[in-house]
Parts: structure tokens; C-alpha cells; sequence
């Protein structure tokens, strides 16, 4: 039960050649042309580290007539790839649209992250840098909830198992809405604070206590197991994916 709240996170030399004294001179044969080869630019990975923010698509942001840069946080780091999270909680969505017994592969904000937020918030070329995830869906470590089937998805929210390790403390989990999430309903403290922005409540894709519950992140950062019931409509959405640079 959300007690705090009210109803209102490249270089190289040319060889040099001569001529005897006796013999006739004859040109000197051009460099070979590797250097200019190893001189061409090659495509680069940004140097991007865990803890560095990373602008990917776009979203509304500001108001719902104009999309801004997503601003991504960076979880983890893995060859070419990058694990990202949205700085800003970027909408607020229900879980599910009614109260009943619900698991990450079955819920609506699943298909509607995979669809239509992934239509809307990149263009195809960035849709196609986003890889394809494997998610083990794990059930609640301390109620037994059923976490479901595993899934493969593009774009989903954090378990409760990796909101724990990849986050160092509760106050790097804090996060705050954006102006076009809060005014779909995405609820703020009037008390925690991030960077002089109100905080918000955010999904996780894990199941809370009970079956029609799923777990949430509360607004002081802290990992909520017991959740809030899958028809909440306050609690906004902090999509993550992995991407390929």
C-alpha cells in the first residue's frame, strides 16, 4: 500500500628508392597507397560507460505536440551493446487495463511498449538498432507470485532482480516524470526530490505479492515487492532496451 500517497527515475612512410651512378636514372616508383587506406576514417562505438546518458529517439516530452530527444541512462555496458532506461519516467500507463490476475507476458503496457511506443519513439532506422531480448520473468522472490513464461522483446521494464543489482542505492533509482507524463496522470511527491524535479512511482515488469499486483519502484527510490494492483492509474512507465552503437 503506497502510504505516502495523496489523491490528487589512423597512421603510417614512403619507401625511398634510388639510383646507381653508372646506369641511366629511371623515376622512382610511387609509395604504395596502404597509408592513405589505413588513414580512412572507420566507424567508431561511442565510448559510452554505466552512469553516462546516451540521447536516442525521440518522445514527447515538453507537451503532447512536439517530441524531443529521449535522454537514455546508461545500466550496463556489453561489447557493442548498451543496456539503456529512460532518464525521465516517459508516460503513465496502467499495467493492465483491469484488475485481474496478470504476468509481464500477458499485460497490456508490454504490447503497447513493443508496439506503438516503439512506432512513435524511433524511426526504423533506430527500431532497427534495438535488439531482440530474451527476459526471464522470475516470480516475486518473497511471495512465490508467478513471474510467467519467459519473453522476447525489444523494448520492456526491469525486473525486480535487476532494478536491485543494477541500480547502486535507492536514491540512483529516484526518478522524476516528464511534464507530458504527469499530465496523463502520473502521480509526484511533494516531498522527494531529484535534481529539483518532484519524483514519481515507476512499473517494474515483475509481479507483486499477489497475482493482481505488480511491482513498483516508490518515489524515494526504495524497490516496492508487495507492488500496486495491476489497474493502477498513476504509476508512470520507465522503459529500458538493449542497443546496439
Amino acid at each position: 500500500m503506497k502510504d505516502t500517497k495523496t489523491s490528487g527515475a589512423a597512421e603510417k612512410t614512403p619507401a625511398e628508392t634510388g639510383a646507381g651512378t653508372a646506369a641511366p636514372q629511371t623515376p622512382a616508383k610511387p609509395a604504395a597507397k596502404t597509408a592513405d587506406k589505413a588513414a580512412a576514417p572507420k566507424a567508431t562505438v561511442p565510448e559510452l560507460k554505466k552512469g553516462d546518458y546516451f540521447k536516442f529517439g525521440s518522445y514527447y516530452q515538453e507537451n503532447s505536440s512536439k517530441k524531443t530527444p529521449i535522454e537514455w541512462l546508461v545500466l550496463k555496458k556489453s561489447g557493442s551493446k548498451a543496456l539503456l532506461i529512460s532518464r525521465y519516467a516517459l508516460d503513465c500507463k496502467q499495467y493492465h487495463h483491469e484488475l485481474a490476475d496478470m504476468t509481464w507476458e500477458n499485460c497490456d503496457l508490454r504490447k503497447w511498449l513493443n508496439g506503438e511506443f516503439l512506432r512513435n519513439a524511433f524511426i526504423p532506422a533506430e527500431q532497427n538498432k534495438i535488439a531482440v531480448t530474451k527476459l526471464a520473468n522470475d516470480s516475486n522472490a518473497e511471495s512465490g507470485t508467478f513471474g510467467g513464461n519467459s519473453t522476447e522483446d525489444r523494448v520492456f521494464l526491469l525486473s525486480l532482480a535487476e532494478a536491485g543489482r543494477l541500480f547502486k542505492d535507492d536514491a540512483a533509482r529516484k526518478c522524476a516524470p516528464t511534464p507530458y507524463a504527469v499530465g496523463k496522470g502520473a502521480w509526484q511527491s511533494n516531498e522527494i526530490f531529484i535534481n529539483g524535479r518532484a519524483c514519481c512511482y515507476w512499473w517494474l515488469r515483475s509481479p507483486g505479492y499477489i497475482q493482481l499486483d505488480a511491482a513498483i519502484v516508490h518515489a524515494d527510490g526504495e524497490i516496492y515487492q508487495i507492488g500496486d494492483l495491476v489497474n493502477g492509474a498513476d504509476d508512470a512507465v520507465r522503459p529500458a532496451l538493449w542497443v546496439n552503437l
